[in-house]
């Protein structure tokens, strides 16, 4: 499972994302990946257990768009299926273990993906997790109700607490879903208030999530406004209850992840950005008068026209806030005024491979 395994290549850099589903979770992680890492060298990216798509399914069209990441070596005679992953123990514990173990194995990075669900050892895994262990540490991806709240905050920011994923009613040991939102089962229909698919599916933003195709599709173009969503959830939940995140509805911090992968950072209104990289020493603040920026070095800071953008995440915009060349000569510090709307960020695209975004203050 570590760099080792079958399915690992030489790479300078690991990462593996241990899924607790074998379907939503590693189709999405999976999408994300072959769009955004197929042409990086020196990075392996995959997730535990690899998604299977049947020869069948892959083909089959979709009014939600198809699986678009790597097609699976197929014959005429067999299917090529990915290794079956077994992770035994408790959950959600046993995720953030099979995680730790791949750590151990050499593997660089690994991320453990998991929903509240009624699992019994939350707290466990939690602390397991933060141990730090030849300064490595198991990073937890947690959704409440479940992964489907974070991909509806794509579409709309919504503070709700989802009792289900799906409505249903188990018959013979097995779920039969009500499908709210579609009419077909009226009388058991939530019209959205219980169910996190009923509600999308009113809304029209989705049909499924538990099928063989990928998420991914449904969101990519809205991944800003996804990832501010979900830091805005946490502001609300933090400031509404000190309970352990693993006892919140709602809660989601999937967008860490999703912003590790992609060189995607959001920064709290009020909070200080510092980079210190390449040779530059610089540090940030949007305040309620504009943007301060400060030069930390010994010598001169350029900072290049357009570095500092306007970004509206709602009409996906973008506006120089900067139309020239800042130098700024050591220990210096510059206020660049500007009144923000609530969907208006300040985008600093610091270089091909690092966008981080300066959020303003969340509406009350």
């Amino acid at each position: 499972m570590g760099r080792n395994n079958r399915a690992s290549r030489h790479s300078n850099y690991v990462i593996r994302i241990v899924c607790e589903g074998n379907k939503t979770e590693p189709l999405f992680f999976t999408s994300l990946c072959d769009l955004y890492y197929k042409d990086k060298v020196g990075m392996d990216v995959r997730t535990v257990p690899q998604p299977y798509v049947p020869q069948d399914e892959e083909a089959k069209n979709s009014d939600r768009s198809s699986y678009k990441g790597k097609k699976r070596q197929v014959n005429r005679e067999k299917e090529f299926i990915p290794e079956e992953v077994k992770i035994t123990g408790v959950p959600p514990l046993k995720w953030v273990q099979y995680a730790r173990n791949l750590l151990t194995e050499g593997v660089d990075e690994a991320w453990a993906v998991y929903d509240k669900d009624n699992h019994p050892m939350h707290k466990e895994a939690m602390e397991e997790a933060n141990k730090i262990i030849d300064g490595k540490k198991v990073h937890v991806v947690f959704s409440s109700r479940s992964f489907e709240y974070y991909l509806l905050l794509h579409f709309e920011y919504i503070y709700h607490s989802f009792n289900e994923t799906e409505c249903g009613e188990k018959i013979n040991g097995k779920k039969k879903i009500f499908e709210c939102g579609t009419g077909k089962n009226p009388e058991k229909d939530c019209g959205g208030k219980n169910c996190i698919n009923g509600y999308a599916r009113d809304k029209g933003y989705w049909k499924e999530t538990k099928t063989s195709e990928s998420t991914f599709p449904l969101v990519k173009d809205n991944l800003w406004k996804g990832m501010i969503n979900a830091r805005r959830l946490r502001a609300e939940s933090d400031a509404s209850t000190e309970k352990p995140i693993y006892e919140r509805n709602p809660y989601t911090n999937v967008d860490l992840l999703v912003g590790r992968l992609l060189g995607k950072e959001t920064v709290d209104y009020g909070s200080l950005y510092q980079y210190k990289e390449h040779g530059h020493d610089w540090s940030v603040k949007l305040c309620e008068d504009g943007l301060i920026i400060k030069n930390n070095k010994a010598g001169t800071e350029l900072f290049p026209k357009g570095i500092f953008r306007v970004y509206d995440f709602e009409m996906k915009t973008e506006l120089d806030l900067n139309d020239k060349v800042i130098l700024l000569k050591p220990d210096e510090e510059l206020l660049v005024p500007c009144k923000l709307e609530p969907q208006q960020t300040i985008l600093m695209k610091i270089d091909p491979d690092k966008e981080v975004l300066m959020l303003s203050k969340f509406p009350e």
